[in-house]
């Protein structure tokens, strides 16, 4: 990881935030907490931090991954900040975005992402606008729980996270692979991908909903929806 994404980004004197390898965060959570007078601490970490489970729905009791350098950056958030609050991330969807959502993004771009038929795969996401909500609520809210998942709680397909991806960029088409010769070929040559593009990966927000009153923003709509101006990042 970039040394400028281990960065701690200091709002003011007493307002730390931290988003290892996702910088881009910054600017949605200065728009909506502003020049908060009031101390806190926020780390954006990963649910990458969790060991996989494609049958379950995971939440913040579940095991984490041995090894993890997501659990290392966040013990050491967690002695620099004792007081300070992690919030687990689902892939972020946003202006400036990295990690998994990027990747497809860039593989839909450039024509190398093809729909598999059948495929009913289901994946978390979360948009930087709730990444940026989340931190304002625990602003004013000040849970005792200290960690929590987010997510938009949907579990969209990954055939309408695509779609939604592609809807940004002039609704640009997505092939489908739709004969046995053209699936079994994706599949060698895309094994990585293929892979994680048939894995289920869900994860529970309900924690920080309960803790906070975080409503989640449904991301596939808002990719749909939202209008985009000189105001939007």
């Amino acid at each position: 990881m970039h040394k400028e994404d281990l960065k701690f980004y200091a709002m003011t004197d007493k307002f730390v935030f931290y988003a290892p390898g996702n910088g881009f965060l910054q600017p949605y959570v200065e728009r909506e907490v502003g020049k908060s007078p009031e101390a806190l601490a926020v780390m954006v970490s990963s649910t990458d931090i969790y060991e996989p489970d494609s049958e379950t729905i995971i939440d913040e009791e579940c095991a984490l991954r041995k090894n993890s350098d997501w659990a290392r950056l966040e013990q050491e958030f967690l002695n620099e900040y004792p007081d300070g609050y992690i919030l687990r991330a689902a892939p972020v969807v946003g202006t400036g975005m990295k990690g998994a959502v990027r990747k497809l993004a860039e593989e839909i771009f450039s024509g190398r992402f093809f729909h598999f038929p059948g495929n009913e795969t289901r994946k978390c996401v979360v948009h930087a606008v709730d990444i940026a909500k989340a931190v304002g609520l625990l602003l004013a809210k000040r849970p005792a729980k200290r960690v929590f998942n987010i997510c938009d709680d949907t579990y969209p397909t990954l055939h309408d996270i695509a779609e939604s991806l592609a809807f940004r960029m002039d609704n640009k088409r997505i092939s489908n692979l739709s004969t046995r010769p053209q699936q079994i070929i994706a599949r060698f040559f895309y094994r990585r991908r293929y892979a994680y593009y048939m894995t289920d990966e869900r994860f529970c927000c309900n924690a920080l909903k309960h803790a906070t009153g975080f409503e989640p923003t449904d991301v596939c709509a808002y990719l749909r929806e939202h209008v985009y101006d000189e105001n939007s990042l």
